[in-house]
């Protein structure tokens, strides 16, 4: 839960920056990644939920504020957001 929250917090300060930034020729991007690459996954098999570098590189040409990568990543996350808490509670990921 501590990762988790820390990842939030990241994308509510890059809205509070989009927001300051507004009016102004600087864009801020938040790029939210799958599974990634790291040791804190090591010994997690590699699979298509592992996110490569030009997928990043792709998403900065796209104009939107959010971009989940792989393109499938943002499904999962819509389906586990809309998850009613009490059901979530129960899940094991």
């Amino acid at each position: 839960y501590i990762y988790g929250a820390a990842k939030s917090m990241i994308t509510t300060y890059l809205q509070g920056l989009r927001h300051r930034f507004a009016a102004t020729p600087v864009r801020i991007v938040a790029i939210l990644p799958g599974m990634v690459d790291t040791k804190m996954t090591e010994s997690m098999p590699t699979g298509p939920l592992f996110v490569v570098a030009k997928d990043i590189v792709k998403a900065l040409s796209t104009g939107r504020d959010v971009v989940y990568t792989p393109w499938f990543w943002r499904y999962i996350m819509l389906i586990i957001r809309w998850l009613p808490w009490h059901v979530f509670k129960r899940l094991n990921i």
